[in-house]
């Protein structure tokens, strides 16, 4: 008796484990979309003293309408940022030190930061304020929103037609069409 619940739990622990290393929820197993206004209201809730801006915003800002020069960052990792980015977006890890942090933004002009969906990019984007820096927007919904939106995007090769989406549960916020996985 003792062996078959052995098993029976073996086999089960087995299965969590399998699918904890897919990064699939075994309660959330399916790919379908989840609607990332909720996860934007989140991001706006937990940062309030952050600057967000939309997509809306960020197209004309991307687009240099108006000739105001502006410097996109993107606070993803450098793999994520290899699949897909926003044109004209460099690449600042999270994880990047606040001199270097600093250096790497240019003072005289407006700065929006990015992430997936705006998490990340926040607290970038509060780093930077704590250093001084006023011009600073976080876009929110960030490159998940804008792929979303059918916005153009780049790679070091080209054009993009699917972003890097952290994994799979949060790849479920980009339409399935956009999904690297």
């Amino acid at each position: 008796m003792i062996k078959p619940l052995f098993v029976a739990a073996s086999l089960a622990v087995g299965v969590a484990v399998a699918a904890y290393g897919l990064s699939i929820s075994p309660l959330i197993a399916s790919d379908e979309q989840l609607d990332l206004n909720e996860l934007i209201a989140t991001v706006k809730k937990e940062f309030p003293d952050v600057t967000h801006i939309d997509t809306d915003v960020v197209a004309k800002l991307v687009s240099n309408h108006d000739g105001t020069p502006v410097q996109i960052i993107d606070v993803r990792e450098p793999e994520e940022f290899a699949v897909s980015h926003l044109p004209g977006a460099i690449n600042i890890p999270p994880e990047t030190e606040d001199d270097a942090l600093i250096a790497a933004v240019k003072p005289d002009q407006p700065v929006i930061v990015y992430c997936s969906v705006g998490y990340r990019s926040s607290i970038l984007a509060q780093r930077l304020q704590a250093a001084g820096r006023t011009n600073v927007s976080n876009y929110i919904g960030s490159i998940f929103a804008w792929a979303n939106a059918g916005q153009p995007l780049q790679s070091a090769s080209g054009d993009a037609k699917t972003v890097h989406p952290y994994d799979r549960k949060w790849g479920r916020y980009l339409k399935p069409d956009y999904r690297s996985f």
